[in-house]
């Protein structure tokens, strides 16, 4: 582990925490995902993390939401989810962004780590991450797999990886 991931602290989002939420949401959008993605997909999605989205949209359907924490400062989010087809033991991770500029910092891993040891601890048996264009390999490193073993993309051009617990 780098040293600038020592630094972090992982704790549950508070409400003050919307506005940067958003922007690290949006500017990965902008900055990051809109080259796999396009402009005109990535304006649409844009508007499902303003904060008023983000606050009744998002957190309120989530189990948890988490933020990194490095000098003070939110750096970046990670929710989980309970299934919206009711399968017990499975649970979504969704909305996984770090800053653009602390992207390469262990800050991601740590988010997905923390994540991941809530699951545990509500005996979750499955994780599912709805995966990017731009992020699949990385949860790929993290021991995630695609599912049924097929590296395709959905109708939503996201691949469907998980893992066991």
């Amino acid at each position: 582990m780098n040293k600038d991931s020592d630094k972090i602290i992982i704790r549950e989002y508070k409400i003050e925490d919307i506005e940067e939420i958003s922007t690290i949401v949006t500017r990965n959008l902008f900055e990051v995902n809109i080259k796999d993605y396009g402009e005109e997909m990535m304006k649409e999605h844009a508007k499902s993390f303003s904060k008023e989205n983000i606050l009744h949209s998002h957190i309120e359907k989530r189990e948890k939401v988490y933020v990194a924490i490095k000098e003070g400062e939110v750096v970046g989010t990670a929710g989980i989810a309970k299934p919206w087809n009711n399968n017990p033991g499975e649970y979504w991770i969704l909305t996984v962004f770090v800053k653009p500029e602390n992207h390469g910092q262990g800050i991601g891993k740590k988010l997905i780590e923390k994540v991941e040891e809530y699951a545990k601890s509500i005996e979750a048996k499955k994780l599912v991450i709805p995966a990017s264009i731009t992020g699949n390999e990385f949860y790929y490193k993290l021991g995630y797999t695609y599912k049924d073993n097929k590296k395709e993309l959905n109708e939503e051009q996201m691949y469907i990886m998980e893992k066991m617990l």
